[in-house]
């Protein structure tokens, strides 16, 4: 299960329907709004013949779909998304060129791709992954849940704090209830959790973090009362214990020998910047009824990660390509599948010199 489709309810955002590909100011603003990460694609050289100009942008969004224009090339498009996803992964922006030979235009800084379309053109394009404002949501109204939510205020994060009491005032906003579907819904996808209510909702707090998503999940509890939160987080989410044990971390903060709320605190949110850093890929993906047996569903969706046919690998130039949609070729009783109709056909006329050397790749 996934913060997205714990906080979407499993439905697209609704900006996503509504904004065309051209629109890609407005776009992008919704994808802010919503709290989702994107990658900006923007074109900063090109050699004709292609059909893009410099200054065409597109935005390639976290699920792998890229909106715009970079021009009609299938293989331009199947690298810049390739590239834009492993931008968004690390966090790090990147200059790409793509040419029919990637030895004329590779220099330092710039990682080049061969360009095995129609086009004989070069494109060159700078890769920018956008992540929103992190969420920092404070579970309580414990000394160290005030001393975090004040000191947090230093970071670039917005602190929303859970307590039906009200909170304190020192938070961006505040979620006045308990329920764990309440929280989710009211913040947006992959927060960083610190669940310091001290026993009053520690369980719901966790379970809330567990399906938003949350890729930290910080508990301020003993070992005793610890393992009986996460229990009861399992319980409130039909998960196994074991799963939930592994989504929290618990002592919460870095070992400085804390002792007052406001260390504690600060011990906290050198764990929360560090979380931040890795830009949420150690999120929980846990489902209802974990603990119970596999059942024909889970069962198919063994193929890929989320129940679709598995990527294979272009044998031309190493890019991915979906088999359900890819162009694919027949040899030797096996069948190939490629980004793009020019790979297949440069593997049709001469198929064994792409089986006999590696692909391709950067």
């Amino acid at each position: 299960m996934t913060g997205n489709d714990s906080h979407t309810g499993g439905n697209d955002p609704p900006h996503r329907e509504k904004i065309n590909d051209g629109d890609i100011a407005a776009l992008e603003a919704g994808l802010e709004e919503n709290g989702e990460a994107y990658a900006r694609v923007t074109i900063v050289r090109r050699e004709p013949p292609v059909s893009a100009n410099v200054g065409d942008r597109a935005v390639v969004t976290a699920d792998g779909e890229l909106h715009g224009w970079i021009g009609g090339a299938a293989c331009a498009q199947t690298t810049a998304t390739s590239e834009a996803l492993a931008a968004l992964e690390d966090g790090e922006p990147r200059f790409v060129g793509i040419a029919p030979d990637p030895e004329e235009i590779e220099r330092p800084g710039l990682a080049a791709f061969p360009m095995h379309c129609h086009s004989e053109g070069v494109l060159e394009l700078f890769i920018e992954p956008v992540n929103p404002r992190p969420e920092l949501v404070i579970v309580g109204d414990s000394p160290v849940a005030r001393s975090l939510s004040r000191l947090a205020g230093e970071l670039a994060v917005d602190v929303v704090s859970v307590d039906p009491d009200g909170g304190d005032g020192a938070a961006d906003r505040v979620v006045e209830t308990a329920d764990p579907d309440a929280i989710v819904e009211a913040v947006g996808p992959a927060p960083l959790v610190v669940v310091a209510s001290m026993g009053k909702y520690d369980a719901r707090g966790v379970a809330a973090g567990v399906r938003a998503g949350a890729p930290y999940i910080g508990l301020v509890a003993s070992d005793t009362r610890s393992d009986e939160v996460k229990e009861r987080a399992a319980t409130l989410l039909d998960a196994d214990p074991g799963e939930i044990a592994d989504a929290v971390t618990n002592p919460a903060g870095v070992d400085i020998a804390a002792y007052t709320p406001a260390e504690i605190a600060v011990s906290i949110l050198a764990e929360v910047v560090d979380a931040r850093s890795r830009g949420g890929s150690n999120a929980a993906e846990i489902e209802p009824g974990a603990s119970g047996e596999r059942d024909d569903a889970d069962t198919a969706a063994d193929d890929g990660d989320d129940g679709t046919a598995e990527l294979a690998t272009d044998p031309v130039c190493g890019m991915t390509a979906d088999p359900e949609t890819a162009p694919s070729v027949e040899h030797d009783g096996e069948t190939y599948y490629f980004c793009c109709e020019g790979c297949a056909e440069s593997f049709s006329a001469d198929p064994e010199s792409y089986l006999d050397a590696p692909a391709e790749s950067v």
